[in-house]
């Protein structure tokens, strides 16, 4: 199975426990706090890849960005376009965005260049709409965490982690990624890794 056929798959129960600040409390309480501080004011246009049910494109759009979001499940993008306040959201594989050269300011990859079946591909992609003075912001599972889920450090591994929480489950399909692919060729020049506060 590849991973865009797992995600439209598990499409119901990302929506549910993407919507849920209890199920998916590191987003709500963590991630995105820390992540909204990160990002430039809102230019001409921004993009977000992987957009899923669209969480971050409505909280960005509600911050005044012209959001344009991208996921290659169309059941996530039905639900994207048809939640509260929606944005604009269509179909499209992370590889090959229905958008022209240059066109944006901001690309946004949050939690899911893991989740692409071709990582290299979407950064390439990102870097091909973005404006010369554009910024690509990546989110992603630090290399540690993954490397627990695989067993191995410095390889591209596929790992699947299952997570139970109020009686809710969520399977999570992905593709462990180092940061520097298995060919050598380092893909991403600037990273923001995010990693959840230590608890006492």
């Amino acid at each position: 199975m590849n991973l865009r056929t797992a995600w439209q798959e598990r499409a119901d129960s990302w929506v549910r426990w993407a919507r849920s600040p209890d199920l998916d409390d590191d987003f709500w309480q963590f991630h995105l706090p820390r992540f909204l501080s990160l990002l430039p004011p809102p230019g001409q246009l921004t993009v977000d890849v992987g957009c899923g049910e669209g969480r971050l494109g409505r909280r960005l759009a509600a911050a005044g960005h012209r959001v344009i979001g991208c996921d290659a499940a169309f059941p996530l993008v039905k639900a994207a376009t048809e939640a509260h306040q929606a944005g604009t959201a269509v179909v499209a594989d992370a590889a090959r965005l229905p958008i022209r050269d240059q066109a944006a300011d901001l690309v946004t990859a949050f939690m899911c260049l893991h989740d692409f079946d071709d990582m290299a591909a979407a950064v390439t992609e990102a870097g091909r709409i973005l404006e010369p003075d554009g910024q690509l912001a990546i989110a992603l599972l630090h290399p540690v965490f993954t490397a627990r889920l695989t067993g191995a450090y410095a390889d591209e591994q596929p790992y699947t982690l299952t997570v139970d929480r109020a009686g809710q489950t969520m399977i999570y399909q992905g593709i462990r990624e180092p940061l520097k692919t298995s060919n050598g060729k380092n893909i991403m020049p600037f990273l923001h890794l995010l990693a959840r506060p230590a608890t006492s």
